[in-house]
């Protein structure tokens, strides 16, 4: 299949040496899948390229998620057309959770028929088939194995579940990704041993509901302490989970486990309970808190991350003050907000939306304005502290690094080799990032 898919793409570009632009829309999952597609063209003989214009192959992974991430892919695929236009043998394609969607599909091909292929999310595994045939217009059974292309060289994305049961009212994923499937958790740990042994040292175990993980009997906490007995100088996180499925026993194994990073992204959405049953997540606010309690009190310096919406339909300005005032309570290390987005599909889209823009957009100014304060207060405290951080890029005149645990430091007029890891001390802070120097 290979060998085939490679010549027609000789044949269509008239040359030996072709190269592709791959562009990520959304969530780490997407960008895990990216990586698989990028492998597999590059066993085809692809090089990849910053800039579309000059690439023989343009491939969008797209996010389904809000309606303006929708937006902004469909302008980007219209930009396309001029390239079409200048290179009509280019190829296009869109790839990801956007395209499960089947009034995105009819629109795709009505105004965008330039577009050669389409592959849902649900399909990657099939875009090596898709791909012959739509070069070959043949049909083929065989399966090829899609090798994976590691963006970084010092971490690894590890999808260990994939799709979602838990039906939010508000989020389309279990729609465009399909019901919960585990990986062979032998998969996942040769995976684990093959990123290490290749110079990986933060290892991200990926699924919409990690806590879900089970297959065959072996749980999600199974599943961590095989990880923590790997050998190496590695570190893991893992995203994302859901409150209903947190509990003790896994705050008890993360405790005890010597490479966990300590850092938990646990997802509130909303501090109100009439609020969080609308959107069926299926916990209330007293067992969050309860969770949270729990695992302050087993993890040391924990650091804790959420996602919140806020402007859900019929949230009262009450019920967004509860909000306010779990983030004020609880002290998160930072939130990912957002502001309420229909998803055609979705219990929730039949909802009124009946909060004006103005509204919510209000709302959410003061939600972040509330958490930036938490954010530089908490940051302040560790101002004169030691740390062992990671360097992950560098601009002109500094380098940016992550500690164990995932807090953002800057390192001022010191360009640092990324991937290497450094003692510093915390000289200083803002709002955003530690600000540090390095202890010879």
């Amino acid at each position: 299949m290979i060998d085939t898919i490679r010549e027609c793409f000789r044949k269509r570009f008239q040359k030996d040496d072709f190269c592709a632009f791959v562009k990520v829309f959304g969530c780490q999952q997407n960008e895990a899948d990216a990586e698989k597609i990028k492998g597999f063209l590059k066993s085809i003989g692809f090089s990849f390229v910053n800039d579309p214009i000059v690439a023989d192959l343009v491939l969008f992974e797209t996010c389904a998620v809000r309606h303006t991430a929708e937006n902004r892919v469909f302008g980007q695929i219209g930009s396309l057309k001029n390239i079409k236009k200048m290179n009509p043998n280019a190829f296009i394609s869109v790839c990801g959770c956007m395209v499960e969607r089947d009034e995105v599909n009819t629109k795709l091909k009505k105004m965008f028929p330039y577009v050669d292929l389409i592959c849902g999310a649900k399909s990657l595994d099939h875009f090596p088939n898709m791909l012959y045939e739509k070069l070959t217009s043949k049909k083929i059974d065989s399966f090829c194995e899609m090798p994976v292309l590691r963006e970084s060289k010092f971490h690894a994305w590890v999808p260990i579940i994939s799709g979602c049961n838990n039906f939010c009212s508000y989020c389309i994923v279990p729609f465009v990704r399909g019901s919960e499937k585990s990986i062979d958790h032998n998969i996942i740990i040769n995976d684990c041993i093959k990123n290490i042994n290749s110079g990986a040292k933060i290892l991200t175990l990926l699924g919409q509901n990690v806590n879900s993980y089970d297959f065959n009997g072996v749980k999600f906490t199974d599943l961590i302490k095989m990880i923590d007995k790997l050998d190496g100088n590695f570190i893991f996180r893992f995203m994302t989970s859901h409150p209903k499925d947190f509990n003790k026993e896994l705050v008890d194994v993360l405790s005890q486990c010597k490479h966990f990073s300590g850092n938990i992204h646990l997802p509130v959405q909303s501090g109100n309970n009439r609020i969080l049953k609308l959107m069926n997540r299926k916990y209330k606010v007293e067992d969050y808190i309860e969770k949270i309690n729990y695992a302050r009190s087993k993890i040391n310096n924990l650091v804790l991350t959420s996602d919140i919406i806020v402007g859900f339909p019929g949230e009262t300005d009450s019920e967004f003050n509860d909000t306010l005032d779990l983030v004020k309570n609880i002290k998160f290390n930072s939130i990912f907000t957002f502001i309420y987005s229909p998803r055609k599909g979705t219990a929730a889209y039949s909802m009124v939306d009946d909060i004006p823009y103005d509204v919510k957009s209000a709302r959410i100014s003061n939600l972040i304005k509330s958490q930036e304060k938490i954010s530089e207060d908490l940051l302040s405290d560790l101002v004169g502290k030691n740390f062992h951080v990671i360097i992950e890029s560098i601009s002109d005149n500094y380098s940016l690094a992550r500690t164990k645990s995932n807090l953002l430091v800057k390192l001022e007029n010191l360009i640092l080799p990324t991937g290497k890891i450094f003692e510093v001390k915390i000289t200083s802070s803002n709002r955003n990032c530690l600000i540090a120097e390095i202890l010879r």
